[in-house]
């Protein structure tokens, strides 16, 4: 992608987008175009938020999902396949696990967009477990780092795990992720 002035231009490739949307995560979509992304509200009534406000539940200690919408991006999509393959070349064992993040309301198109930034690590609530993105299995945990309440779930690849803290700017180099000592914070 080149990037001007007042201006983005993505280079799309059709023949690319179709194999990526093969991929089962992709099976509640309905876009078939995408530039660059699609958020759908999710119907009340459909297995995928079952599934969803059941994790949410899970760990919310009595909050609930006022509206639930899906990210459609084949582009994050696709970099996100290519990194599990990536890794599991590498690494005896990879955990996609879905974590929750807090964030921003204001933050969310660029998230949609981008992915999630880690230059923008504790920006509002510090860093005690490295340096980076947090996420968190809990709710109620994650929850602290949003003043709007907004929350995204996210399948998130751990390998190995080191325990972090303020001063971890990157995990060791046999890790790819740290952590506090219970797991409850994963940093990415």
């Amino acid at each position: 992608m080149s990037i001007s002035a007042n201006r983005e231009r993505c280079v799309r490739n059709p023949v690319l987008i179709k194999e990526i949307l093969k991929d089962p995560i992709t099976t509640d979509w309905e876009e078939t175009v995408h530039t660059p992304f699609v958020l759908k509200e999710v119907s009340q009534s459909s297995a995928e938020y079952g599934r969803v406000n059941t994790t949410f539940e899970r760990t919310s200690r009595g909050m609930s999902i006022k509206k639930l919408e899906r990210v459609e991006n084949p582009y994050l999509l696709g970099h996100y396949l290519m990194k599990k393959e990536k890794m599991r070349s590498e690494c005896s064992v990879v955990r996609e696990i879905s974590l929750f993040h807090g964030t921003q309301r204001s933050y969310v198109n660029n998230i949609c967009k981008y992915n999630f930034d880690w230059r923008k690590r504790g920006s509002s609530r510090g860093h005690k477990f490295g340096q980076g993105v947090s996420f968190a299995p809990e709710v109620s945990y994650a929850r602290h780092y949003t003043m709007d309440n907004v929350m995204i779930l996210a399948k998130v690849l751990v390998s190995r795990a080191s325990i972090g803290n303020q001063f971890t700017v990157v995990p060791p180099t046999s890790c790819d992720t740290t952590a506090n000592s219970k797991c409850s914070v994963i940093v990415k």
